[in-house]
């Protein structure tokens, strides 16, 4: 970063001033910086250092910044608006630093649980708005990347302000998790023990938080709790039993979900809906991957979801691994679909 940035190495990974970053890197001029440099470097044919600059803006410009669009980003008073309360916010609450996963000891998982408290409706609602708004300047910034002469210090912004807004991303997450386990204990039969049930809801519960729009007035607990339910009443044998009884139209209007892609189908129109596409996108896996995923999910001939200690003894590894290549295989399964262009409904909030 250039040298007129004035926090420390720790202070940039702090929670606490994630608010003062925002606001600091939102006043900051256009980045003159290293660019001269550069150029100087190249001129003295240092290409690796040219070329390692390159790569990294090309990546960065490669990636495709997915955000909940308000029209309050682009008010002038965007700033006073959106990143001053979030200022405010941040430097009060006090989230976990570790960044391991949901761990399969219940008494561990019950401590994060209440590691982080309960978001009120304004401090959901400034949270929100920041990591969206995060996420769309990183966007505007990423459209002043120059891939011939890029400049560290608009990369450097980019850089900075996704990493905000995962790290506001990942605390809304974790004031949710309850909800996940609420809904995972009703859920835990002889097939899918509790902790496979957690882990499972774990994907959906991110994508939700992903998704939400908050400025349709809902608690994110309402919608937050239609996903991860909906998604769970899919894959296990129990919650299929009460899937035709989940949502009605009434919860449906109560969701805000106007869109026609969120309108309640039929198991059988949805399946039927994606098949192809699956198929299409299970093909980039290798075997193992795809065998993995089709005893997980019930995509084998007999259609009964398995747990993933029954795979992982299957096929002599820990149960923490099959659950890993799970998720790589599904993020594999998604760009795939990016890549693709394939407009099926629901399944980017599946996968």
């Amino acid at each position: 970063m250039s040298q007129e940035t004035s926090f420390s190495s720790s202070e940039i990974d702090s929670f606490s001033d994630l608010g003062n970053r925002a606001v600091y890197l939102e006043q900051r001029q256009t980045c003159q910086c290293e660019l001269l440099a550069v150029k100087k470097a190249a001129r003295m044919r240092k290409v690796c250092v040219t070329r390692e600059l390159q790569t990294r803006a090309e990546r960065l410009c490669s990636e495709e910044i997915e955000y909940v669009f308000s029209e309050r980003f682009d008010q002038e008073d965007a700033m006073d608006q959106i990143l001053v309360p979030l200022q405010t916010l941040c430097a009060e609450l006090k989230p976990r630093t570790d960044d391991d996963d949901l761990s399969d000891d219940t008494g561990l998982l019950q401590t994060r649980l209440y590691a982080v408290p309960l978001l009120n409706k304004e401090q959901e609602i400034i949270l929100f708005r920041g990591m969206n708004y995060l996420k769309y300047r990183a966007a505007m910034l990423q459209q002043q990347v120059d891939l011939k002469a890029p400049c560290i210090g608009i990369l450097d912004r980019i850089e900075q302000k996704l990493k905000d807004a995962r790290s506001l991303r990942d605390y809304i997450i974790q004031a949710n998790l309850r909800l996940v386990v609420s809904i995972a204990k009703n859920l835990t039969d002889r097939a899918n023990s509790f902790e496979d049930i957690v882990s499972d809801g774990y994907l959906p519960l991110i994508r939700a938080v992903e998704i939400f729009d908050i400025d349709r007035g809902n608690r994110f607990s309402t919608y937050g709790t239609w996903a991860v339910r909906n998604y769970l009443f899919r894959t296990t044998k129990k919650g299929r039993k009460y899937r035709k009884n989940f949502v009605n139209g009434a919860e449906t209007l109560a969701l805000g979900l106007s869109d026609i892609r969120s309108t309640l189908r039929s198991q059988e129109t949805y399946h039927r809906s994606i098949e192809q596409v699956l198929e299409q996108v299970l093909c980039s896996l290798d075997q193992r991957e795809r065998q993995i995923l089709r005893r997980r999910f019930g995509l084998s001939p007999a259609e009964v979801p398995e747990k993933f200690r029954e795979i992982a003894e299957d096929f002599g590894v820990s149960t923490e691994r099959v659950r890993q290549l799970t998720i790589r295989s599904l993020q594999r399964m998604r760009d795939m679909i990016e890549e693709q262009s394939l407009e099926i409904p629901d399944i980017s909030e599946i996968l």
